[in-house]
């Protein structure tokens, strides 16, 4: 990390900038880090190979064929239906929309299985097909398919299983992933599968044949919905694909057409930027995103997008990346999406809507390519030096990359949008190529990759035009507003203090931040309202505020070694427990299964000293 002087920031922009950036606070001190290497901290997992899998799927019998058929009216009506989620922010620069979820008639999958299957047997089980493998293991597959999708996913519900379990899904053209790992069963919010890009997904579960009577008589495996994905540039369908791009997107520039001579950084900022797919209130979008380094170059896989994008752990769990998603040549054919690494899953960190800097920060669940670039950042304002120029790098359409280079408005033409101010978001203007709906939450960044912000929208008199950057400016909120939220995890040396709210305890003298979401069979969900009791404990309610569910106190026992996290919950309903440490940056995440009565927490090697 460096600590700077406004004075030696201006002298790394340049002069023309001095006045503009000077005027607000000369002596204001810059926190910022430059770019690095993503180092991953263990070895890239094996992709899954076929052999792996039982392929039953010319052997499911009726049963286990779940056809869902053709959308119904409302559901191709809200496919096709614009991002209105959230009012007014959504209208900036929505997400591009590219499927709805549909629920199944009843959740498809098994509460326990048989053990009476012969070596070599097999039998309809719970809508899926249960055989018994040569090496003693029990595979349950089923199918499900849905007319016109391009592409599937399916919503777990609720799943554990014995340790050693695989589960994967595949489609039938090869393309297979996984395994997943449900030996601590599932976040309350459930899980989704990778997506498959197909009109059919399989699903496979395979125990091991030493899980025990008890084990297999325990184990769950419920799919509550398929995610139907359908979209001309992410994933068409065979009648639906794009023949090509809408005038109003023809400015826009091929990444692959971008050389360093006019973006020296080009190639690495190629390898930080993510295609984000994820789902939210039943429908699923795409954004952009970008990985974030640390001032301590811890590697930790986190990711700034938009707050308008995504802002609950819901999506947040949901979020599928796609990395290094880009033609071979210059305006090339789109490659197939399924050929890109990708990762799955993240933990909703911080979040905050405009009129704030319309944020959203997670840690991925998953390590990017090992040859991922992790950006630096830099808390300077920028807002007003006029005729800066900045970069991105950008998903718009869900079509592969494309590059923008803009210019900072300090007095923004034709007009201010009133839920975007500029002491919290940046004005400027296109001069080459522009972005769309898909761009939301990309990353805004200096030549030498230190963020500035993350895209809203924009903001004129004719938004709907992605190319007109006469009539409308780019709008992107301000890292500088968004540190303070974020600085505990890129920034550790610099602790932010945790602030009590009805949802956040602060625990042993203030120190650690206490959060908690809880998730019902029904499908109810959202935070917990938390008590304090005393300085290092409190409870927290769901439902009602007479009603105690969980009980919680983080104890100071240095002199033995580490702080303490002692947890116990009246509930049986879904829990997530995450306790930070506003200090070092340290978090520990806690879940509890829906429909398992919570057991006693007592981690007494939860965080290090001092």
């Amino acid at each position: 990390m460096r600590k700077t002087t406004i004075a030696r920031w201006l002298w790394f922009l340049g002069a023309a900038a001095v006045p503009a950036l000077g005027a607000e606070n000369p002596r204001q001190q810059v926190v910022e880090v430059g770019p690095a290497v993503f180092q991953p901290s263990a070895a890239p997992k094996a992709a899954p190979r076929r052999s792996e899998l039982a392929l039953a799927g010319a052997r499911l019998p009726e049963s286990a064929r779940h056809e869902l058929g053709d959308l119904t009216a409302a559901e191709r009506a809200e496919l096709q239906a614009p991002d209105r989620r959230r009012g007014g922010a959504r209208s900036k620069k929505p997400a591009v929309k590219v499927g709805v979820s549909r629920n199944l008639p009843m959740p498809v999958g098994f509460s326990g299985l048989p053990l009476t299957l012969a070596m070599g047997g097999s039998v309809p089980v719970s809508g899926g097909l249960l055989e018994r493998s040569a090496d003693g293991s029990l595979v349950w597959t089923a199918s499900f398919s849905s007319t016109g999708a391009g592409a599937l996913r399916l919503y777990i519900r609720q799943a554990r299983l014995p340790s050693g379990s695989r589960v994967y899904v595949y489609g039938e053209d090869g393309e297979i992933q996984g395994p997943y790992n449900f030996a601590a069963g599932t976040r309350p919010e459930g899980f989704w599968t990778n997506t498959i890009f197909s009109d059919r997904i399989f699903l496979e579960a395979r125990l091991p044949a030493r899980a025990t009577p008890e084990e297999v008589g325990k184990a769950i495996l419920l799919v509550g919905a398929v995610v139907h994905l359908e979209h001309p540039d992410f994933a068409p369908s065979a009648t639906g694909k794009a023949t090509a791009r809408p005038k109003s997107d023809a400015c826009f520039i091929d990444r692959s057409c971008v050389s360093s001579s006019e973006f020296p950084n080009v190639e690495q900022a190629t390898r930080a930027i993510g295609q984000l797919t994820f789902v939210d209130g039943g429908s699923s979008y795409v954004c952009s995103g970008g990985l974030m380094n640390t001032t301590t170059g811890s590697s930790v896989p986190y990711l700034l997008t938009a707050n308008h994008c995504f802002a609950t752990q819901d999506s947040a769990t949901s979020l599928e990346a796609f990395w290094q998603y880009r033609t071979a040549t210059c305006n090339g054919a789109y490659p197939d999406e399924n050929l890109f690494p990708r990762t799955l899953g993240s933990t909703l960190l911080a979040t905050a809507a405009a009129p704030s800097s319309d944020f959203t920060f997670v840690r991925l669940s998953q390590d990017p390519p090992d040859d991922s670039v992790l950006l630096g950042w830099t808390t300077a304002d920028v807002s007003r030096a006029d005729g800066m120029m900045l970069y991105r790098l950008s998903y718009a359409g869900g079509n592969p990359l494309i590059y923008t280079k803009e210019q900072v408005n300090a007095t923004p033409t034709p007009e201010r949008c009133s839920d975007a101010p500029q002491s919290a978001f940046i004005y400027s203007k296109d001069v080459a190529g522009g972005t769309g709906g898909g761009s939301s939450g990309s990353p805004l960044y200096l030549e030498d990759l230190r963020v500035v912000g993350q895209e809203f929208g924009s903001c004129g008199s004719n938004p709907d035009d992605n190319c007109d950057a006469v009539n409308n400016s780019a709008l992107d909120g301000q890292f500088r507003v968004t540190y303070p939220s974020v600085q505990q995890w890129l920034a550790p040396g610099n602790p932010a203090p945790c602030t009590p709210g009805p949802t956040t305890l602060c625990l042993s003298g203030g120190r650690f931040r206490v959060t908690v979401y809880y998730a019902t069979p029904e499908g109810a969900a959202g935070p917990g309202m938390g008590v304090s009791l005393t300085g290092d404990s409190g409870y927290f309610w769901f439902f009602d505020a007479a009603n105690i569910e969980l009980v919680v106190k983080v104890l100071d026992a240095c002199t033995l070694g580490n702080f303490w996290v002692f947890a116990g919950g009246l509930t049986n309903v879904g829990v997530t427990l995450i306790v930070e440490d506003t200090q070092t940056g340290a978090s520990k995440t806690y879940n509890n299964p829906i429909g398992t009565a919570f057991a006693p927490l007592q981690d007494t090697k939860a965080f290090s000293c001092p």
